[in-house]
C-alpha cells in the first residue's frame, strides 16, 4: 500500500483531491503495519525485555521520517518533487522483505496467548480505564507529533527566508533529519526514566514542557534563526518524551489475552489525532495570515500544544488503577 501511495503520488497526482487520495493510501500502509509489527515483537519477548523493547520500537519511526526528510529534500533538490515521492515508495518494499526475513519461521502456534472473545469486541478494552487513559493520552500525542512533523519544513524554510539565508531546500532538508532525529533518544530515555514507576506524573510533565517549548519556538523567531533552531531541537525531546512511555503503559496495563485489541483502539485513536493536528495548525496558519506570517505562526503552534492538553487531560481524569497488572508498574 505505501509503496503504491508513493508511486501513484509521483506519477498521479496533479491537484488536492488526488494528492489527498494517495495520502490516504500512505496513511493506511502505515497505520496497518505499525501496531501489527508492535505486537509481533511482544509476542516473542517476557517479562522485562518485552517492555523495554518498545521505546526502541516506536522510535524507529523517528529515525524513518527523519531520514525521508534527508533523502526528499536531496532528491527533489536534484530531479524533482516527483523523484523524491517515488523514492520514498522504495521504503515500504524494504520494510516488506525485512519483515519477511523477520518472520520466516514463524507460525501461528507460537502465539502464547490465544483470545477468548470475537476479535472485534473491543468493550473489554473500553473498560479498561487504565489502557484507555493512555489510548487517549497517545491520540494527543499523536496530534501534536504528526502536526509538528507535517508542518516542520514549511517552518524552517520560512525562518531561512525570514533571516535572508540562503540555500534554502537543501539546508531545510538536513535540519529538519537532525531535528526529528532528536527525537530517538530522547523518547528512549523518556521510556526509561519512569522504570520506577512514575510514569503518569512524568507523563504530564512532558506534556507541560511541550506545551512552553511550542511557544518559545516560534517566539525565538523574534531573535535569531539559531536560536529558533535550538528550540526546535528542545520541543521535539519534549514531544518525543512521553511516546515509550505511552506505548510501554498501553502494554502493560492490559491483560494478555486483551493487548492486540488494546493495540488496535490505540493505534486507531492516535492516527486518528495524527490526521487532525496538521489540519487543525493548517487551519490555524490560514485563518491568521497564513504560513508567510510570523504571527500566524503563533497560532499554529498553539494548535499543534493542543495535543499536550489533551494528552496530560486524558492521563489525569481517565487513569484508574486496575487489579491484576503487572507489578512493576502499579505505582504511577
Amino acid at each position: 500500500m505505501g509503496t503504491c501511495a508513493g508511486i501513484g503520488f509521483s506519477h498521479f497526482a496533479n491537484g488536492l483531491w488526488s494528492a489527498s487520495f494517495f495520502q490516504l493510501l500512505a496513511g493506511i500502509g502505515v497505520g496497518a503495519t505499525y501496531m501489527p509489527g508492535l505486537r509481533i515483537l511482544t509476542t516473542r519477548l517476557v517479562d522485562r525485555a518485552r517492555i523495554r523493547a518498545v521505546p526502541y520500537y516506536t522510535t524507529t519511526f523517528a529515525v524513518g521520517t527523519s531520514l525521508s526528510y534527508l533523502l526528499s529534500g536531496w532528491v527533489s533538490a536534484r530531479y524533482g518533487w516527483r523523484s523524491s515521492f517515488l523514492a520514498a515508495g522504495a521504503g515500504p518494499l524494504i520494510s516488506a522483505l525485512l519483515m519477511t526475513l523477520a518472520t520466516w519461521n514463524t507460525v501461528a502456534s507460537e502465539l502464547k496467548v490465544r483470545p477468548t472473545r470475537h476479535p472485534l469486541d473491543f468493550r473489554p478494552v473500553l473498560r479498561n480505564r487504565q489502557a484507555m487513559a493512555y489510548v487517549l493520552a497517545y491520540g494527543g500525542h499523536c496530534w501534536e507529533m504528526f502536526a509538528f512533523r507535517a508542518w516542520l519544513p514549511t517552518f524552517l524554510l520560512f525562518a531561512w527566508r525570514h533571516f535572508g539565508r540562503a540555500n534554502a531546500s537543501l539546508s531545510v532538508a538536513r535540519w529538519s533529519m537532525l531535528i526529528v532525529l532528536i527525537g530517538v533518544p530522547a523518547s528512549i530515555l523518556g521510556a526509561e526514566s519512569v522504570e520506577s514507576g512514575t510514569r503518569n506524573r512524568n507523563i504530564r510533565r512532558f506534556e507541560v514542557a511541550s506545551v512552553v517549548l511550542c511557544l518559545v519556538a516560534v517566539a525565538c523567531l523574534g531573535f535569531s534563526l539559531w536560536l529558533a533552531l535550538a528550540a526546535l531541537f528542545a520541543y521535539n525531546v519534549a514531544i518525543a518524551a512521553d511516546s515509550g512511555a505511552l506505548t510501554a503503559g498501553a502494554v502493560v496495563s492490559s491483560p494478555p489475552e486483551e493487548q492486540g485489541a488494546t493495540l488496535a483502539v490505540y493505534a486507531l485513536i492516535g492516527f486518528l489525532g495524527a490526521g487532525i493536528g496538521p489540519l487543525i495548525a493548517g487551519f490555524a496558519l490560514d485563518l491568521n495570515g497564513g504560513f508567510q506570517s510570523v504571527h500566524a505562526w503563533y497560532f499554529g503552534f498553539a494548535a499543534m500544544g493542543i495535543g499536550s492538553v489533551l494528552a496530560a487531560t486524558a492521563i489525569t481524569l481517565t487513569w484508574k488503577p486496575r487489579k491484576n497488572v503487572d507489578p512493576a508498574f502499579r505505582k504511577h
